[in-house]
């Protein structure tokens, strides 16, 4: 019996960064300013992981494939793959 994985995918890359995003409003306090707290999230982000604006709109929608992006991105969050023996691959994954 082998233990689970977790799901690197680029639909849960993308379900974590509009959750991240989602918790920064609401730890915002107001969530009027929906918009600009969302930009703001990305922004960072994309600035703290080094990729572009489109590499980024393409990890938000779920369509990210680049492992070594994928990768920054994920580090970023707090989630690197190689920490649980996972190796990211063009739209999926090893290990």
């Amino acid at each position: 019996m082998t233990a689970n994985k977790p799901d690197f995918s680029p639909a849960m890359l993308s379900v974590l960064l509009r959750a991240r995003a989602e918790f920064r409003v609401i730890d915002s306090g107001e969530p009027w300013r929906r918009t600009e707290t969302v930009k703001a999230f990305k922004a960072e982000t994309r600035r703290r992981a080094d990729v572009t604006h489109m590499e980024f709109h393409m990890a938000w929608m779920g369509w990210l494939n680049c492992p070594v992006t994928r990768g920054r991105l994920w580090a970023v969050l707090g989630h690197c793959p190689t920490d649980y023996g996972v190796t990211l691959t063009h739209g999926g994954q090893d290990g």
